[in-house]
């Protein structure tokens, strides 16, 4: 018999899709601008979501303001900032007492009563406040308040509830943090000065100004005729260092260099000091011999002072790039490591003088074999940022890799930024996102399971009524075996979508890939039939046996079907021949190794081509708002990639899109 849907369950798929609500709105938040985004909107968010999950009298956020230590309220549900204005003063007070005005050791969520003998005068008198701290690395973010007038009793399925979603918004609010701040650091680049204009002064053997041209003029601030005939030190050179270069001048003309190069101060006409680079060429005579020099001289004062802006914005990199925790390289297009920072060493274990210099696959991956190119070499000098996780053995551990190209003002790519982020601390969240898509496959499966068991439930009642109403029928026994028939069927298919269901270890097991695509297909068989979708299958035989974790691998089997559908419904609103889906299997050879290739080739819309590289993107839908949370092909990245396999895709948009599976078979299998 089917185990009906119980209260706890009941509630916890609600309590899920309020969940599911808020990651979309957080999704949806993340694609602004960084400077569009805000701390309002995604608390707002998060109080409409407890409302609405608990109704309660109220839910807001708010802060302590560190100067004035008054209340800021970021949000409220219902949305009226000034309404219960004596409650939030109230527990802001109680905050401020306990914790102080910067409330960091506030971090374990409070059960607060406000009575009449703490805040008598007030209208909050007789609430119950449930507060709960919003914090992500050591750094507060403010509070949420939700409070009701009658005794707040949450229990172990709800508070895990509210749990999750204040990690969620605080998460968020980190990720925005980081965005605004990386934006910000990439924005601190000067502008080279576009061109400068030389100063001419011709200079006669005795030190008088021959000549001045009109870029002498504008920089001087002098005419021509007010100069001409005077010494060129009394007009180009400020008062302190007249004698040294008059001296310089002299030993020019006197020995046998041709050319004179320094630079040295200017006083202008209205005393305003500035600084030329000069260059001066000897000026020839058939008949006489040396008669002057010929000054060309280039204004510095600007290119100085960028200079010195320049020094400060380096020594401000070099300061971050020092404080950054994750290990970071500064690699050249030869492979040569020409920066790292300190969590770099401490990683590899090695001296500075150790990793600079060296080839980058030799830090990270203790060197490779001749011939073979690192994987990480061949992201070396692309145009494009590269995210992938992977294990450093260089570095002892996995980590998430992001190969950033450092462009210079010309376009060209001369050195390459790697940051390797260390993946565990982010496993946990892994996990958890996993399982939240793994209960989105399941939501949509349940409606189609429940239509796929109500034909055999009708049957054995029928046969049941038969029995009942003619016992002595000599083919009661017939409707017996019927029973049984239908039985085993709901069994079956019941016991495939709890088995899909069950939380499993990570551990990898041999099995085919027949078995996981018929039971995937089997979870979704009505759902396809009630579309009208033809969906054939075309497994080569026989296929070797895989080392997988069967439940992870039909998670991807049902995302891709998932997705094929949204496809094909969306081209073709009703059946028709051509709305197929297409999933094949074959061995495939590469290098030296073998994979199991496996294609999903749908017919629907397709794709456009400027999204493809994005498809694999955390947070990433192409079905409208509301329809998806963007983390089914992420998570399908992931786990294809932790079987050691590829997942890539191909499409031509309004016409067909083609999903492609390599998973590894075993050597001993594949020989």
């Amino acid at each position: 018999m089917t185990r009906p849907l119980t209260k706890r369950d009941a509630e916890a798929l609600k309590l899920f899709q309020h969940r599911n609500r808020l990651l979309t709105s957080i999704r949806e938040h993340s694609l602004l601008d960084p400077e569009e985004q805000s701390y309002a909107c995604i608390f707002q968010r998060c109080c409409e979501i407890l409302t609405d999950a608990f109704h309660c009298d109220g839910v807001w956020a708010g802060d302590i303001d560190k100067e004035k230590g008054s209340l800021i309220v970021f949000a409220s549900s219902p949305p009226n900032p000034e309404a219960d204005s004596s409650t939030r003063n109230s527990l802001a007070q109680l905050l401020t007492q306990r914790f102080g005005e910067n409330l960091q050791s506030f971090t374990a969520p409070l059960l607060l009563q406000l009575d009449e003998n703490d805040y008598p005068g007030t209208d909050s008198c007789g609430l119950h406040c449930m507060v709960w701290p919003v914090g992500y690395q050591q750094r507060i973010y403010g509070f949420v308040v939700m409070h009701c007038r009658e005794q707040i009793n949450i229990c172990e399925l709800k508070n895990e509830f509210i749990c999750h979603v204040i990690d969620d918004i605080a998460l968020a609010l980190f990720s925005q943090d980081t965005a605004l701040k990386l934006k910000v650091e990439r924005d601190f680049n000067k502008e080279i000065i576009d061109s400068i204009q030389a100063l001419m002064v011709s200079i006669s053997p005795c030190g008088t100004i021959v000549s001045f041209n009109k870029r002498a003029e504008q920089i001087t601030g002098y005419k021509e005729q007010e100069i001409l005939e005077k010494y060129w030190v009394d007009v180009m050179i400020s008062p302190r260092r007249r004698l040294e270069f008059q001296q310089l001048f002299s030993e020019t003309l006197r020995g046998p260099q041709i050319n004179i190069n320094f630079t040295a101060p200017l006083l202008t006409k209205d005393g305003t000091e500035r600084f030329i680079s000069w260059h001066g060429s000897i000026r020839h005579n058939i008949d006489q011999g040396k008669v002057g020099i010929v000054m060309l001289g280039i204004d510095e004062t600007k290119n100085l002072a960028a200079d010195q802006q320049l020094n400060m914005f380096t020594a401000r990199w070099e300061k971050i790039f020092i404080a950054i925790q994750d290990p970071a390289l500064v690699v050249s297009n030869d492979y040569q490591i020409l920066e790292a920072n300190p969590a770099t060493c401490a990683a590899a274990k090695k001296r500075r003088t150790e990793v600079i210099g060296k080839n980058i696959c030799d830090i990270l991956h203790g060197g490779h074999s001749s011939g073979n190119q690192c994987p990480v070499e061949q992201l070396i000098g692309h145009q494009q940022t590269r995210i992938s996780e992977t294990e450093l053995h260089g570095l002892h551990g996995t980590y998430m890799l992001t190969v950033s190209p450092l462009v210079e003002e010309n376009g060209d790519i001369n050195a390459t930024l790697l940051v390797a982020r260390n993946l565990t601390a982010e496993e946990v969240l892994r996990a958890e996102s996993i399982r939240a898509a793994q209960l989105a496959a399941i939501g949509e499966l349940a409606s189609g399971v429940a239509h796929e068991i109500n034909n055999p439930i009708n049957g054995i009642i029928n046969y049941a009524q038969i029995i009942l109403d003619a016992p002595e029928d000599p083919e009661a026994t017939d409707h017996l075996r019927n029973i049984i028939s239908e039985g085993k069927r709901i069994a079956g298919i019941i016991s495939k979508l709890l088995d899909f269901a069950r939380r499993r270890e990570e551990i990898l097991a041999p099995s085919a890939i027949k078995k996981i695509i018929t039971n995937s297909l089997q979870l979704v068989e009505h759902l396809l039939k009630k579309d009208g979708i033809i969906c054939s299958v075309d497994l080569a035989d026989p296929l070797p046996s895989l080392m997988c974790n069967e439940q992870q691998l039909q998670q991807v089997m049902l995302n891709l079907i998932s997705n094929a559908r949204f496809a094909l419904n969306a081209k073709y609103p009703k059946p028709c021949p051509e709305k197929r889906l297409e999933i094949k299997g074959v061995l495939h050879q590469q290098r030296d190794s073998q994979y199991i290739r496996l294609t999903f080739t749908d017919y629907g819309v397709g794709i456009e081509p400027e999204i493809l590289d994005r498809l694999f993107d955390p947070f990433f839908s192409t079905k409208p708002k509301g329809e998806g949370t963007g983390l089914g092909l992420s998570i399908s990245h992931g786990l294809v990639r932790d079987h050691g396999g590829y997942i890539r895709v191909q499409s031509k948009l309004g016409e067909w899109t083609r999903f492609i599976i390599d998973l590894p078979i075993p050597a001993d299998k594949g020989t």
